[in-house]
């Protein structure tokens, strides 16, 4: 195997030698293995591909996620660890690293201090120090809504539930545009993650926004369209298949082990809609419990005072940035690969290996 641009370059190379033939399989059905894969991504995602190839590299034809993994998990990192001054601590160090040692993980880190920073502005917190500047935004732990039937309630949490939301549709979108690439319909059309599952799951997303901005709720019929026959079409997505590929409609234990099966099979995937929506709660509460922890350093450096203890600052700043910081990152990782990854990235690829390394071509 080799790219399609040095398969040019060859073929340009050979082309006065009458000894040299050079063959080119343009009919992928004629193609008897898989092709190999490799990643290709502007120079600012590249370090977050360490993440892709933990996970699984992407197959030939799948979508790479390189760059929906990279501004996602800066984005949340920076929502969840919201100081200016921290982060750009975290911005310079994993730049100088990157730099310096090629370090991938300190690209990673330089990414998401730069976001960290941009968000330590909006909530007006600069390492730990929340009267040095005016949120541009809010402040994580003083912002709350009134929630209709609810009261009360902290806005960050309801900002990381909407930010949910619109990834898990976005992430249904590339699973339809995968599954249309594998040419699996019922992926495409049927599946939770398909057309089906983004009809169901976007309609109860308008229907909240609504709810949550008071405004009239479709009427009854409208209401059962967008949400009862997308149902259903997910119950029947097996028949449904068969009959789209001409295939037998068989139903295996029989009619009633079908339905007492796809009974359940909605449960879950009812339940599972709300616990991967209710899962981006974490968001916003990393958020609060970030400016909390700074809080109790400040309170032990004496700050209520007006003569803090900088040793106690310091010190305080370097554990809550390291020990916070790793279990942010572990956190956003987890929503990357379980929340996201899971509903539309297989990961099934084999790394493309040149026939010489560059060494040895030397």
């Amino acid at each position: 195997w080799m790219s399609e641009t040095d398969a040019k370059k060859f073929q340009k190379e050979i082309e006065s030698d009458a000894d040299t033939f050079c063959i080119i399989e343009d009919d992928h059905n004629n193609i008897m293995s898989t092709p190999p894969t490799k990643m290709k991504n502007p120079g600012l995602f590249k370090p977050f591909e360490m993440y892709v190839e933990m996970y699984g590299l992407p197959s030939y034809n799948e979508i790479d996620p390189t760059i929906l993994i990279g501004i996602t998990y800066s984005i949340l990192f920076g929502f969840m660890f919201g100081d200016a001054g921290q982060g750009l601590c975290l911005l310079i160090g994993g730049f100088l690293l990157y730099k310096f040692k090629k370090m991938r993980l300190a690209g990673i880190i330089s990414c998401c201090g730069f976001f960290s920073t941009i968000f330590g502005v909006l909530f007006g917190s600069v390492f730990g120090f929340e009267d040095i500047i005016e949120p541009v935004w809010l402040r994580p732990m003083d912002a709350m809504m009134n929630v209709p039937f609810i009261g009360k309630l902290n806005t960050v949490f309801i900002i990381a539930i909407g930010f949910g939301m619109g990834i898990i549709l976005l992430c249904m979108i590339f699973n339809i545009m995968n599954s249309l690439k594998a040419k699996d319909t019922e992926k495409v059309w049927f599946d939770t993650n398909s057309v089906a599952g983004l009809v169901f799951y976007g309609s109860a997303v308008i229907v909240i926004a609504l709810f949550m901005t008071v405004h009239k709720l479709p009427g009854g019929i409208v209401l059962c369209i967008m949400f009862i026959l997308p149902l259903l079409v997910m119950f029947l997505k097996e028949p449904l298949t068969n009959l789209v590929e001409k295939k037998p409609a068989a139903f295996e234990g029989g009619v009633g082990m079908f339905i007492v099966q796809g009974f359940f099979e909605m449960f879950e995937v009812l339940l599972s809609y709300f616990s991967n929506t209710l899962s981006f709660v974490r968001i916003g509460a990393y958020a609060v419990s970030h400016a909390a922890m700074m809080q109790v350093v400040l309170m032990l450096a004496g700050a209520e005072n007006g003569s803090p203890n900088w040793v106690v600052i310091v010190l305080g700043n370097i554990f809550v940035c390291g020990l916070e910081g790793l279990i942010v990152g572990i956190q956003v990782l987890r929503l990357e690969y379980y929340e996201m990854f899971s509903r539309f990235y297989k990961g099934s690829g084999r790394k493309f290996e040149p026939f010489r390394s560059d060494a040895e071509a030397k």
